[in-house]
């Protein structure tokens, strides 16, 4: 299987899960679950309200982030290596040194 199939698939079953952990807080807030975690905070439970808003940013960044990766092997962009400055400035010095 090719390197922008399998990125395509992969692609595919990301959206998939970012589709479901956003459609699990729409479901949430609608049906007032979120209201409840909010009044727990300043209770025993409230650590819970922040785990699961933690756990659920950690999950969904991390996914978006493999999500955008997948995207960019799909379209094939690479970055070549890139020469800073300053060696070539190194070089230039090094050559004139030797010239002079």
């Amino acid at each position: 299987m090719g390197q922008r199939k399998k990125a395509a698939i992969e692609a595919v079953a990301l959206a998939a899960i970012c589709g479901l952990l956003t459609w699990h807080a729409v479901h949430w807030h609608s049906s007032g679950v979120y209201l409840e975690m909010f009044n727990w905070i300043g209770t025993s439970k409230g650590y819970l309200t922040v785990l699961y808003n933690v756990g659920m940013m950690l999950v969904l960044g991390v996914t978006l982030g493999l999500l955008m990766e997948r995207i960019t092997r799909i379209f094939g962009y690479r970055i070549g290596k890139i020469k800073h400055f300053t060696d070539e400035e190194a070089n230039d010095e090094a050559g004139r040194g030797r010239a002079e």
